[in-house]
């Protein structure tokens, strides 16, 4: 499943005080981010992502995801089990004039559900022998 975003931040937007943004997730795994921003961004805008208060995007704190400006896929294997299941995204823009724009794809496969596999004759023997059954 792929969750999308893109938000224009405004001007002078700094890192102290970012603009916030939510975006709603499933549970599963992260398999893979696409990013990309508008060459007119240039370096001027960056932004970070946090999970449950914990940046995950760009890992190497106090980094942050900048001048992308064709689609970037990056691979990912980051699991979210626990509710709520939410991205928080800070971005903050430097230019003094014009808002900049950013589109973050998230793709999650979800649980897979887990099959029974087979139980061995000696465990069932064993089981119904407690409950009077033959062996």
């Amino acid at each position: 499943m792929i969750y999308k975003i893109s938000h224009s931040v405004p001007a002078n937007t700094t890192r102290d005080n970012p603009d916030w943004q939510k975006l709603k997730i499933c549970k599963g795994t992260i398999i893979q981010w696409i990013i990309f921003m508008s060459e007119e961004a240039a370096d001027q805008l960056r932004f970070t992502v946090e999970y449950h208060g914990v940046q995950i995007l760009p890992y190497n704190r106090p980094e942050s995801i900048y001048g992308m400006f064709t689609p970037v896929a990056i691979p990912e294997s980051l699991k979210i089990e626990e509710k709520p299941y939410e991205l928080d995204i800070y971005a903050w823009n430097t230019d003094d004039t014009h808002s900049h724009e950013y589109n973050l794809h998230v793709n999650i496969e979800p649980p897979r559900p887990t099959t029974p596999g087979t139980v061995p004759t000696g465990v069932i023997a064993r089981f119904k022998s407690l409950f009077g059954g033959g062996v």
